[in-house]
């Protein structure tokens, strides 16, 4: 066998070496950072992902928008454009709608608000929610334009939408109260009452409006969420009335909505 030279070895060696410490940097590298869609502002020109439920969506037929607060002026929303349609599920405002995401892309403002462009299917990932039960996904109307605005009344529940032709309506989020939760499955609506009796078992916060909580509507706010709450929500809402916003779901025979974030509950003064 013919023997390499001191200097072909020391080459070699080197390299070597190099490919070594370039491999071992690699697996060193901290894993990808996931920000909550509220810290958004503190992002803004970087490329992060961003982690949330879609609350709220809408399809101009020009652009879809994916929210995670129905007060979508003022909060960061995921856009599609239609020439880019094709590269995501079939209606992508009812696929994403009610759905936890995790979404990568660059943040940025368009006329004060935040968005995220998705150009394909990649940028964007449906999360596991527990234990909650199948999705049957319902748009929620939103006069949110890439090229005319919307006005949000204030209210929380209630907008108005504009179209190309100035005609306008009012579009209504319904709002129930607790009692009638059952009869709603599957729906997002808002719900209203009295947080009467609160728990917090360190994997859940629950809020109840009455006391038979395994029989009646109950509000849910699993651990993972915990630290979204500036206040610990099992004191924070306790006898408080309340407004929540979500999709009612049955659990062990039972109406609930989980929250994943404050921005889902109002307090009514």
């Amino acid at each position: 066998m013919r023997k390499m030279s001191k200097s072909k070895v020391r080459k070699f060696s080197g390299l070597l070496f190099s490919a070594l410490i370039v491999f071992g940097l690699g697996l060193a590298l901290p894993p990808e950072k996931v920000i909550s869609w509220q810290q958004a502002p503190e992002y803004v020109g970087q490329t992060v992902t961003v982690e949330g439920l879609i609350v709220a969506t809408h399809n101009s037929g020009q652009a879809c928008f994916l929210n995670f607060n129905p007060d979508y002026r003022n909060n960061l929303s995921l856009v599609i454009f239609a020439s880019n349609f094709s590269q995501f599920p079939p209606q992508p405002e009812k696929y994403y709608l009610n759905k936890k995401v995790r979404a990568r892309g660059r943040i940025v403002t368009y006329k004060g608000r935040l968005e995220i462009i998705l150009s394909s299917s990649r940028q964007i990932q449906l999360m596991d929610l527990g234990e909650s039960s199948a999705i049957s996904p319902r748009t929620i109307t939103e006069g949110q334009s890439s090229t005319s605005g919307a006005r949000n009344t204030g209210s929380g529940h209630r907008v108005s939408t504009q179209s190309g032709n100035n005609e306008s309506a009012d579009k209504v989020i319904k709002e129930i109260s607790w009692e009638e939760a059952a009869d709603y499955y599957g729906q997002t609506v808002w719900v209203r009452g009295k947080v009467i009796a609160a728990n917090n078992t360190g994997k859940a916060c629950f809020l109840n409006f009455h006391r038979n909580w395994k029989r009646y509507f109950t509000v849910v706010i699993f651990a993972s969420s915990f630290d979204r709450f500036p206040n610990p929500p099992e004191s924070y809402y306790l006898n408080k009335e309340i407004r929540v916003y979500g999709q009612i779901r049955d659990y062990q025979g039972k109406p609930e909505i989980i929250v994943e974030g404050p921005e889902q509950i109002k307090i009514i003064e």
